[in-house]
């Protein structure tokens, strides 16, 4: 019966949502199989469905437990998965340190998810760095190929999108479908390309990781136009 009556709560947007957790699920798998390109793909796909639950949420509501089961979902897809498709990447270059760096960044994201379930649902824009970016960082930059890989910065990428995760860094939100609809259609291509040639896929993925690394710096970027415009308007 509670069965049942959990079952008849959700609604569409918990569908895309419990698809989002199943492509993390489905990434871990495969990376552990070998797998090591196809899995980070998966991951863009799981962003594109976490993209799609919230539009839907917002058009036709959500259920009693759809923010809750968001979170859940993103701790799999851009928490976890992307920590073993790392790490997994890394392979005879795998360190303590590696190993440290992935566990400081799944332990930032859980705390960014928290804080956000807690303070910041509804707000127009995020405190921190969605864990959501953190994923697609993380499962671009090895989908760029192992020409680009080295654990070193591996280590640094990690710590670095770990701390911006759980900072007071303002990120605005991007719900305008002339800029969602783009980097969506992106991840798509990327996640379709991969039975074609990994070399489209490789470049594909450089593409996303660069779209990403610009966000990161936004709230930069937007500081110092602010920073131009009061200088251009106090001549």
């Amino acid at each position: 019966m509670e069965v049942n009556t959990i079952l008849q709560t959700l609604k569409l947007a918990d569908i895309v949502t419990l698809l989002n957790a199943l492509l993390g699920l489905l990434a871990i798998i495969l990376v552990q199989n070998g797998f090591t390109y196809l899995a980070p793909t998966l991951i863009l796909a799981a962003a594109v469905a976490d993209g799609v639950d919230g539009y839907l949420s917002r058009m036709f509501s959500g259920s009693e437990i759809g923010a809750n089961l968001d979170s859940l979902a993103d701790v799999i897809s851009f928490g976890l998965a992307p920590v073993v498709i790392v790490y997994a990447a890394a392979g005879s270059e795998a360190s303590y340190l590696l190993l440290a760096a992935l566990c400081f960044y799944f332990f930032c994201g859980i705390l960014r998810l928290a804080r956000f379930n807690t303070v910041h649902q509804g707000l127009p824009s995020f405190k921190g760095l969605p864990i959501t970016a953190g994923g697609i960082i993380l499962s671009a930059y090895v989908l760029a190929g192992e020409q680009y890989f080295h654990t070193w910065l591996v280590i640094l990428l990690s710590f670095g999108v770990g701390l911006l995760m759980i900072s007071k860094i303002t990120y605005m939100k991007a719900k305008k479908p002339a800029h969602v609809l783009p980097i969506g259609l992106l991840f798509v291509i990327t996640f379709l390309s991969y039975p074609f040639g990994i070399s489209y896929t490789h470049m594909l993925a450089s593409a996303v990781l660069a779209i990403m690394i610009f966000y990161v710096a936004s709230p930069a970027i937007r500081r110092a136009g602010s920073r131009r415009q009061v200088v251009e308007a106090s001549k």
